[in-house]
């Protein structure tokens, strides 16, 4: 029997709660370690360079950090059912799930924590019960606090302000619909199995929304969702199938309009902003961690984001499944409920991709437009 792994992260962290399913619902044997503060200093940090979670520390010695990279990892060594759909289109379907649940909710998952003071008092006591286990908690929170301000300060990063909160609540409350309604009828996203959609889309919901006690409450009308945290949390394993025939549930073409409209709509611009930057810095080998900050609207509220460029690292994945098979995730596509008949629905062509080198995040060779001679 294989030696137990160890998996790095606290129960309040959206990620390591991602990766945590994932890692029960494959039965691998791991250790699943909340790590103290002296531990993301003296030991996380000097082999990732930052304070991150969660992380996986192999028994080889290797170390592997962010949530993607991790199941990446797993997929690819041994997983028992795979997260990824043979079928293209719910490859990509899947993938816009987990991009969404990584880089959208967020914003809910932020707002529900930090702008309600039950939730805000809640996580001050969880990050001092993880960071500093020893200590009395009054003393922990003291100490723990510049890394909870760090994370409220997030909230006008990814655009949380009074003007798009009732967008945030809005997207929120439309998730929790569409999932309820498919999750009435399948034990997972599409069907038998857990795809990676599901895990991410557990991270925030689970380890934000549920566990706070001040958002707890937005879940008592949606039974079937509750029932679906349980099952992920347990690793529950149904029959093991998909939906046949590559079929995407009608029930979530609510969730993915909103998916393309708001948030794809972002990340042309994002991308837009990298390839104007590398045209402008041909000789990059990276690009900065943000390039400024652009208006974006939520459910039709205007705000402003900043233009985190990791994220593409994000959609690239997205990107490679809708190359797979163009023309049907295309077909898909515009089967999705249009608010106002006029959105073009765009998954950008990505010249200037980002790859992930020693922990850090670097530009690929950028494709080159063919000569015409």
């Amino acid at each position: 029997m294989a030696r137990a792994f160890n998996h790095y992260g606290w129960k309040v962290s959206p990620y390591t709660a991602k990766t945590r399913a994932y890692l029960t619902y494959q039965s691998f044997r791991f250790n699943d370690i909340e790590p103290t503060a002296l531990a993301l200093y003296g030991q996380i940090k000097p082999q990732i360079g930052r304070i991150i979670m969660p992380t996986v520390k192999l028994n080889d010695g290797q170390w592997i950090q962010d949530s993607s990279n991790i199941i990446d990892h797993f997929e690819e060594n041994g997983c028992r059912l795979s997260g990824r759909p043979s079928g293209p289109v719910q490859a990509f379907a899947s993938s816009l799930l987990e991009v969404f649940a990584d880089e959208w909710l967020p914003m809910a998952a932020l707002h529900y924590r930090w702008n309600i003071e039950q939730n805000h008092e809640y996580a001050l006591n969880e990050f001092s019960r993880s960071g500093f286990p020893w200590l009395p908690r009054l003393v922990g929170r003291r100490l723990i606090r510049p890394m909870a301000d760090k994370m409220r300060s997030y909230l006008p990063v990814l655009g949380v302000s009074q003007v798009t909160i009732p967008g945030v609540e809005e997207t929120t409350l439309a998730t929790l619909t569409c999932l309820n309604t498919q999750l009435s009828q399948t034990p997972y996203v599409f069907g038998w199995r857990a795809c990676i959609g599901d895990f991410a889309l557990f991270g925030p919901l689970w380890a934000h929304l549920y566990r706070d006690p001040g958002s707890r409450h937005l879940f008592d009308s949606f039974p079937a969702v509750r029932e679906w945290i349980d099952r992920l949390k347990t690793g529950y394993q149904a029959d093991g199938q998909f939906v046949e025939n590559d079929q995407i549930p009608a029930a979530l073409a609510p969730l993915f309009a909103l998916i393309m409209d708001d948030q794809w709509a972002w990340i042309n611009t994002l991308v837009t902003q990298i390839d104007r930057y590398c045209s402008d810095t041909p000789d990059a080998r990276r690009v900065p961690r943000a390039l400024g900050v652009a208006p974006f609207t939520i459910r039709g509220l205007p705000g402003e984001r900043k233009l985190i460029t990791g994220v593409q690292w994000k959609a690239q994945r997205v990107r490679r499944c809708y190359d797979a098979a163009p023309d049907h995730c295309e077909a898909w596509l515009r089967t999705l409920p249009a608010h106002d008949g006029k959105r073009q629905r765009v998954i950008p062509t990505i010249k200037n991709r980002l790859t992930y080198h020693e922990h850090a995040m670097v530009l690929e060779a950028p494709l080159t437009t063919p000569s015409m001679d």
